[in-house]
């Protein structure tokens, strides 16, 4: 097969999608199928580049030039509105490579559309975040998910977040682009709860949705050398540096314990936060996948305790990859990752203290820690590799070509 990966962001750019994208074109290339994946253009990247026989090309289109619109000058997203200049060199290269599908991932999907009205090219969409159907892409609404996506009070609720300006201009592409959603032949939702919110949101039928959960290689990164400093004894947080993940909770909740146990916090930061290292907490911002992977195989247990719904939580999967226990949020897709009470522990959302008992639960209770660990590798290993999932995938393809 010939498969063309629209993706907004890709590798070196470090996030879940990004990340998911890159091994999904790589498992489909050792497959022996032909994956082109096309990006949007990032200051410092070449245009193009080949990873073996995988071609990433990637486009700078208009939008990419007003840097009014981008809070972090190294994360040029696709904005909720179709870019014309991309959409043309779309052309040329569904002209050179000739797709037998496309697969999109994100919302360089609206540059995407009006060609596939033309073409009839099978195209299939994954939803790693809300951002088709939630201007602000997290579902949130007043520390609360959004019930009612895409009502006007969409630009009351961006307003913060991007201010008056752009919070209309976001809500007016997202709502616009909505009706042009039905030109997908079929979404991808990583999790049920996914599923769910879309279909309710695009007011499509269960069918139209599949879930197929992301992946991750336990031995993808194994043999890295650590190339930071990690304490001998330590719980683990991996994601984004800012307080949608639930990081100011995690640090509230672990100031309460009594421990020497230190608190390890990775992820690239975000614009507009700053979180320090401290005696007992240490923040790494920005490090390499294989630098989180050892500490993953290193720490006492994860914790992920986000305050919005994950689509997923491909965090969570690669601490259980690693036979660690993990203590998430009772919110979104790590629902259906975390079996509470066999492979971690689920907490609301925002209770500081239940989270806080949770993490002094594992830590007075080393053994069970170690048998919600060695389950969770069970549930990896039965659900989460790339030979339990990109197959699927293939399958999809396969029914719509």
């Amino acid at each position: 097969m010939k498969i063309l990966m629209l993706s907004d962001l890709y590798p070196p750019i470090i996030g879940g999608g990004e990340r998911h994208v890159e091994s999904l074109s790589k498992e489909l290339t050792q497959r022996g199928h032909r994956v082109t994946v096309c990006t949007v253009g990032s200051p410092g990247l070449s245009e193009y580049e080949k990873a073996g026989d995988l071609k990433i090309y990637r486009l700078e289109g208009f939008f990419q030039k007003l840097p009014i619109l981008f809070r972090d000058p190294s994360r040029k997203w696709h904005p909720p509105a179709r870019d014309w200049s991309i959409t043309r060199q779309l052309v040329s290269l569904l002209e050179a490579e000739k797709p037998d599908i496309v697969h999109a991932h994100g919302r360089i999907l609206y540059s995407f559309l009006p060609l596939k009205e033309k073409t009839q090219v099978p195209l299939v969409v994954t939803l790693h975040s809300y951002a088709l159907i939630c201007p602000r892409t997290d579902l949130m609404k007043r520390n609360s998910i959004c019930d009612k996506p895409l009502t006007r009070d969409c630009i009351g609720c961006g307003k913060d977040f991007y201010g008056l300006f752009k919070s209309i201009l976001a809500y007016c592409g997202t709502r616009m682009n909505k009706g042009r959603l039905r030109l997908v032949d079929k979404f991808i939702a990583p999790s049920s709860f996914t599923r769910g919110a879309f279909a309710r949101a695009l007011g499509v039928n269960d069918g139209d949705i599949v879930v197929i959960p992301d992946f991750c290689s336990a031995d993808e990164h194994s043999g890295v050398e650590d190339t930071v400093n990690l304490p001998d004894d330590f719980i683990l947080f991996v994601g984004a540096l800012a307080p949608h993940k639930g990081i100011d909770v995690l640090i509230n909740a672990y100031r309460k314990l009594d421990t020497r146990t230190k608190l390890v916090l990775i992820g690239a930061k975000r614009p507009g936060y700053f979180y320090k290292s401290a005696e007992d907490i240490q923040v790494i911002q920005d490090a390499p996948h294989g630098v989180v992977m050892e500490a993953m195989s290193r720490c006492r247990f994860a914790v992920f305790p986000s305050i919005c719904p994950e689509t997923f939580g491909t965090v969570a999967v690669e601490a259980m990859s690693r036979r660690k226990a993990v203590v998430a949020s009772d919110i979104g897709g790590l629902r259906d990752i975390v079996v509470d009470g066999k492979t971690g522990i689920l907490v609301a959302p925002g209770d500081l203290d239940r989270l806080a008992q949770a993490m002094d639960y594992l830590l007075g209770s080393p053994e069970i820690a170690s048998k919600m660990g060695a389950k969770g590798l069970e549930v990896y290993i039965k659900n989460y590799t790339a030979d339990v999932v990109v197959p699927k995938i293939i399958a999809l393809y396969e029914s719509l070509i």
